[in-house]
């Protein structure tokens, strides 16, 4: 019956409304194809993006740090955490451990050579035990002022890659990246005013652990004890020690100003910071990444140095002012009398007579 109504309509009118529904049909079967077409699009570009997410390796690495901030290491590190984040997208990842939370320096050194522990910041001499040419750096009085200090320790000039040649020969698994400053080293008592090396005969006194410290302080009549910087708080309290030698801020930071509020500002030695990488992560590590821990590190020596002497002029006041620390002046001439009269003796311990050489013509050339 339709059909037969169908046919009765006008033949024109019939092809019209057929075209409608085929082009109607087109356009519906189009719109579907392009859908799939655009789904298909989206799920090949997520895969694709999953697929590079997921060979862009992480390496999350552990920042060992001795002391507690403020410190110049720990303004360095934090320096290192952004820098190497924003670098490589994401790919290298800092967490830092402070207050000798993975241990002393020498442990996490051990640590290192292992590839346990990734990267150490801290003072150069305390592994004076594993590479004793690292004992030359602690000359009493070597330098003028932290200006020559600075130009001394170019973290590309001849005394830093020298050292770096010495890790390298060494072969303990740890690299050099750089050295750098860290403030200077004052001397701190909980028994009396100390402003003459004469006052310093008897006295009980923590050294770190390497040869060159015992002797300068034990040449003064001191009676040394070599002890980790962690153990120091609680030998004062104990009296096991009555006095100890460090840079202002870690004296601030560990809070000794709570059992040791004598203060003699020695100035004797500038420390020298180290910035060391375990050589099994250093391995792991693509060589772009490698490329950019070398260039930051440069600025890890500028800001090692820099932030000591910064430090060293707001920690002073902040002692005196606000925790009632004694600072006294010392006859400074008389230590500089006492101590830089040890620098060939000191060298000949480690058998460090031609890095003491090679010091000592830095000095001079860039004095000139």
């Amino acid at each position: 019956m339709k059909e037969a109504q169908e046919n009765k309509r006008p033949l024109c009118k019939r092809v019209s409304e057929r075209k409608k529904r085929v082009y109607h049909t087109g356009e519906v079967y189009g719109m579907k194809k392009g859908m799939l077409l655009v789904l298909l699009l989206l799920v090949v570009f997520s895969m694709g993006t999953a697929g590079f997410a997921a060979d862009k390796k992480v390496y999350n690495l552990r920042v060992a740090i001795a002391t507690n901030p403020p410190h110049p290491w720990h303004e360095a590190a934090n320096f290192l955490v952004k820098e190497l984040d924003a670098r490589t997208d994401g790919a290298v990842k800092l967490k830092i451990f402070g207050g000798s939370q993975l241990g002393s320096e020498q442990t996490v050194f051990e640590e290192m050579r292992l590839g346990t522990i990734d990267i150490l910041v801290g003072g150069a001499t305390t592994l004076v035990n594993f590479i004793p040419e690292l004992g030359v750096l602690n000359m009493p009085y070597f330098y003028s002022g932290v200006d020559q200090f600075r130009k001394v320790m170019d973290p590309r000039g001849p005394v830093v890659n020298k050292f770096r040649e010495i890790y390298e020969e060494k072969n303990f698994g740890v690299r050099l990246l750089t050295f750098g400053g860290g403030g200077t080293r004052v001397m701190s008592n909980n028994l009396k005013t100390i402003t003459h090396p004469d006052h310093l005969k008897g006295l009980k006194m923590r050294v770190p652990n390497n040869p060159e410290d015992a002797k300068i302080w034990s040449s003064a009549g001191a009676i040394v004890t070599a002890m980790p910087w962690n153990e120091i708080y609680s030998a004062l309290q104990t009296g096991v020690i009555n006095a100890f030698e460090s840079t202002l801020s870690a004296y601030y930071g560990s809070k000794f100003y709570e059992v040791a509020k004598n203060m003699s500002n020695t100035q004797h030695i500038i420390m020298v910071s180290h910035l060391l990488i375990s050589e099994a992560t250093w391995k792991k590590l693509p060589e772009e990444y490698r490329k950019i821990f070398d260039e930051l590190s440069d600025e890890v020596s500028r800001i090692y140095t820099d932030k000591g002497e910064e430090f060293d002029k707001a920690i002073m006041k902040d002692l005196q002012e606000k925790y009632g620390v004694s600072v006294s002046e010392v006859d400074k001439a008389a230590f500089m009398e006492k101590f830089q009269s040890l620098h060939d003796e000191l060298a000949a311990k480690g058998n460090n007579q031609a890095l003491l050489k090679l010091l000592r013509d830095t000095r001079d050339a860039v004095s000139r």
